[in-house]
């Protein structure tokens, strides 16, 4: 776990299945400033399997996955992943959970970390391909065109 022990420590005595912090917080229970890149890229707190990023296997090792990052806001939620399946009746915290790593997702494939630009990209590509879809299976024209009518030249 290294020096993101004091983390994992804290969130594996929590008796809670969620929870939302701060950068600050964060950087309170660890002793030491985040670095740079936390801020700056969602990557940094992301939820990949294999060697590497000692900060999620801090997390990982207890039983935790970040569930929502809020980079502008600088706050993050910790969800147990254990716990993801059977929070409330309707299992909001596992949908949250799988919602932001679709997010992250779309923010690596886009090139595009800010939440809320993303969003509108995603809106308006949705837009578009529907609008194509709908201009396809109508015979490729407007439903709206009238071609004017054609002038016949008189002999």
């Amino acid at each position: 776990m290294g020096i993101y022990e004091p983390l994992a420590r804290h969130l594996g005595a929590l008796d809670q299945d969620s929870w939302t912090t701060t950068f600050e917080q964060i950087e309170s229970k660890l002793g030491f400033g985040l670095p740079p890149s936390a801020r700056k890229y969602r990557q940094w707190w992301s939820n990949e399997r294999g060697k590497g990023h000692s900060q999620k296997e801090g997390w990982q090792s207890v039983g935790w996955v970040t569930a929502e990052v809020d980079l502008a806001a600088e706050k993050i939620r910790f969800a147990r992943k254990g716990g993801l399946g059977n929070l409330g009746a309707s299992g909001q915290d596992a949908q949250s959970a799988a919602l932001a790593e679709l997010w992250h997702k779309a923010s690596v494939l886009s090139g595009i970390f800010d939440r809320a630009e993303l969003e509108r990209a995603a809106v308006e590509t949705f837009i578009r391909r529907t609008a194509i879809r709908e201009l396809i299976a109508m015979g490729g024209t407007m439903p709206d065109f009238e071609p004017a009518p054609r002038e016949r030249p008189f002999a």
